[in-house]
């Protein structure tokens, strides 16, 4: 797993920036966008279908109260009818066929069920039906052996009951006369229009849906298919069955609802194909892909162009830096953002600047370089035409027996060369004595003798390395303003070339009248410009000179 995450990284170290780019696009900003939309797509239609089977629902439940409520007022109107008094009187009466008895039928039975027509324009036909001997009248009463041929027959109790009739069209309310022998004398017959009860069952929710009404038997009573997009989807009644037995509300095709007609006992049933709930979305769904498509596009433009620009200005850094590797150091970029490439753009260009100030530096320190060596060459003659004098010098005064003039010939030949020691800035400490050596060799002449010299030199520290010239002026400075300032008593100085532990020691120490400590400290601590007597030891562990 860990060399697989180092392929990886290391094939993403290897990208060219703008594969680099659209990489990191369409990981950071293509692919979330896309589980978004897979989410808010899924959620939004997870919503929209809950939404949807909320309102089937709702309309359903509502469409089965209104039969509901139809059935129970008409339940209700054949109850006042079942009980009515007028009526069994006429049934009842004695003299059915006199005067009176038709007129009462005239004045009081007809106004009483020609007002059910008018106050309920679904009922189709309203009929009192009686065992015993009656004159038929019109539709509103008549003998019950007319329906004796009916597919059903006269109830024997005194509950209602419901019939439908999808051929006919109409839905039956038959009951029995409680109060004309006791039930058993006669039954009360509503024919109602099919349409009219079952009119709310039009659901308006959706374009494809089917509804079913059916009785404890399993027998349809009522049955609406409407499938105008999703014609494949219709069922028959069996086939619903079938599903309903699987799962009681959803299933992977459809949405299945169902519930009760409490008046009757009969049950209404709803299915829905999921397609049919789905399809009104589509619009609002299409809409949201081209908005999230749109906005891929429109980011991806956005990113390929940024990406292209920000690779092409690399890609000129680039080319420049190889014109600059095969030695063009006269490019120039230009470049007015300011952004961190702007910045490295301008930076690269401060760089060749500074590369060419360099180079030019160089080349004219090279021709310094040039001079100081012919100065110095030029350095070197000087020295040995003084070396050729001072010899003649010497030879000219032995020839002549002059002694004192040949040793101080001697001293300042071995001064001069020993001062210039070939140019070397470190000499060794024997360099360093010869050099001090001569130097009070011309003292002793010029004071005509009148200091005594001591050395203390340890044949150690003869090898070791220090700045040439190094006690000359501390020595100069001992004889001009110690050993010149005495005027009595014996003038003497010390020169010690010792070791000190890992260190060398150098030191000048002269018997003049001195100084207090106080001006010494004054001449330590005065700040002026100009020449100062430095005190030096050498180092042999660092090999360094220590002020």
């Amino acid at each position: 797993m860990t060399s697989f995450a180092a392929r990886i990284k290391k094939a993403f170290s290897d990208m060219k920036v703008h594969r680099k780019l659209i990489v990191a696009y369409v990981l950071t900003g293509l692919f979330p966008m896309c589980l978004m939309f897979t989410l808010f797509y899924t959620q939004m239609r997870r919503v929209l279908v809950e939404r949807e089977i909320k309102n089937l629902q709702t309309t359903f439940d509502q469409a089965v109260d209104d039969v509901n409520t139809e059935l129970a007022l008409h339940q209700s109107m054949s109850d006042y009818l079942a009980f009515d008094q007028t009526i069994v009187q006429i049934v009842k009466a004695e003299d059915k066929n006199s005067f009176e008895a038709y007129e009462r039928m005239v004045k009081e039975f007809d106004p009483m069920m020609d007002s059910l027509s008018y106050f309920y324009p679904e009922i189709r036909q309203s009929t009192v039906y009686v065992r015993d001997f009656v004159i038929p009248h019109g539709t509103y009463l008549r003998p019950a052996r007319e329906m004796e041929n009916d597919e059903w027959t006269a109830p024997a109790d005194n509950d209602v009951h419901w019939y439908a009739d999808m051929d006919q069209g109409t839905v039956t309310l038959v009951r029995s006369m409680p109060l004309i022998d006791d039930g058993k004398g006669g039954f009360l017959y509503i024919s109602m229009d099919y349409s009219k009860i079952f009119g709310s069952m039009e659901l308006t929710v959706n374009e494809d849906y089917g509804v079913f009404v059916y009785n404890e038997d399993k027998e349809v009573l009522y049955e609406n298919q409407k499938m105008t997009r999703n014609a494949k989807y219709q069922m028959e009644f069996s086939d619903f069955q079938k599903i309903q037995k699987k799962e009681k509300q959803n299933t992977a095709n459809y949405i299945l609802l169902e519930k009760e007609i409490e008046q009757n006992g009969w049950h209404a049933a709803c299915y829905l194909p999921k397609k049919g709930i789905i399809s009104p979305m589509q619009p609002i769904l299409l809409m949201v892909l081209l908005m999230w498509a749109g906005c891929v596009i429109f980011s991806a433009v956005v990113i390929m162009k940024f990406s292209g620009n920000m690779a092409h200005r690399l890609e000129k850094i680039k080319m420049t830096m190889s014109e600059v590797e095969e030695g063009n150091l006269e490019v120039e970029l230009v470049s007015t953002e300011r952004d961190e490439i702007g910045d490295l753009t301008r930076g690269f260009n401060q760089m060749l600047s500074r590369i060419r100030q360099l180079i030019q530096e160089v080349y004219e320190s090279r021709i310094r370089q040039k001079q100081y060596e012919m100065t110095a060459l030029r350095a070197q003659i000087n020295p040995h035409f003084l070396y050729n004098s001072l010899s003649v010098i010497n030879w000219m005064a032995i020839r002549s027996n002059q002694r004192e003039i040949s040793k101080v010939t001697l001293s300042l030949s071995m001064f001069y060369r020993t001062a210039l020691s070939k140019g070397q800035d470190m000499v060794t400490v024997d360099n360093c004595i010869q050099n001090i050596k001569a130097y009070l060799d011309i003292q002793l002449v010029m004071h005509d003798n009148d200091f005594q010299v001591i050395w203390d030199i340890d044949p150690e520290v003869k090898g070791d390395i220090v700045p040439k010239l190094l006690l000359q002026p501390v020595v100069e400075n001992a004889l001009e303003h110690g050993l010149d300032m005495k005027e009595e008593g014996e003038k003497i100085l010390k020169l010690f070339f010792v070791k000190d532990g890992e260190d060398v020691l150098l030191a000048v120490e002269d018997n003049g009248p001195g100084m207090e400590q106080e001006e010494a400290d004054k001449l330590v601590t005065y700040k002026a410009s100009g020449y100062a007597i430095l005190s030096y030891s050498y180092s042999k562990a660092s090999g360094k000179c220590i002020n």
